[in-house]
């Protein structure tokens, strides 16, 4: 059991950041088609329900996330969906493929595979264990229920500039004149 400040301050950033991702997703279902298609894992007949499906769990974990009675299922279903999102990225690293859009910051941002996206998806998933984790029984205070939403708003800025410094690495490359 963890401290409900862990518990709910995980739920609360990943919970953002699954409503975020669904939220691109279903905008621009045709982009989100194209990506799945480009992963080349699922039969092309399979693409239209993938690419509803995802964005739909991904909403389903979200909102699930904000309860503590459908936390644990909502927990469980966004460490599944980080871990095969890590495994498709993995697949296509393995493949040599590093040069495709990772479809992780929507059609707005190309964001090329890289093995730091697997450390990414890592952290996602500490996230989603930590509001897997049953938390103590205990009174929270109004000190607390700052903290955890501090600590939430903090996950989610860490992820965030992570996410556009992974995305902008390469023109940051070009730059400096490293490749």
């Amino acid at each position: 059991m963890i401290d409900p400040i862990f518990s709910t301050a995980s739920a609360l950033a990943l919970s953002v950041l699954l409503a975020s991702a669904a939220s691109h997703k279903l905008r621009k279902p045709h982009w989100f088609r194209r990506q799945i298609d480009e992963y080349r894992l699922a039969p092309p007949l399979l693409t239209p329900a993938i690419a509803l499906a995802l964005p739909v769990a991904e909403l389903l974990a979200a909102i699930g996330l904000l309860w503590e009675t459908s936390r644990p299922y909502a927990a469980s279903l966004a460490l599944a969906l980080v871990a095969a999102y890590a495994q498709a990225i993995g697949i296509n690293l393995l493949r040599g493929r590093h040069d495709m859009d990772c479809g992780c910051s929507g059609p707005a941002m190309r964001q090329p595979l890289h093995p730091i996206l697997l450390l990414r998806n890592g952290f996602l998933g500490v996230l989603a264990l930590g509001a897997l984790i049953p938390a103590l029984e205990r009174a929270t205070t109004v000190h607390d229920n700052f903290i955890m939403i501090a600590a939430g708003t903090v996950a989610v800025l860490l992820y965030t500039a992570a996410d556009l410094w992974l995305a902008n690495r390469p023109l940051l490359l070009k730059l400096s004149g490293d490749k």
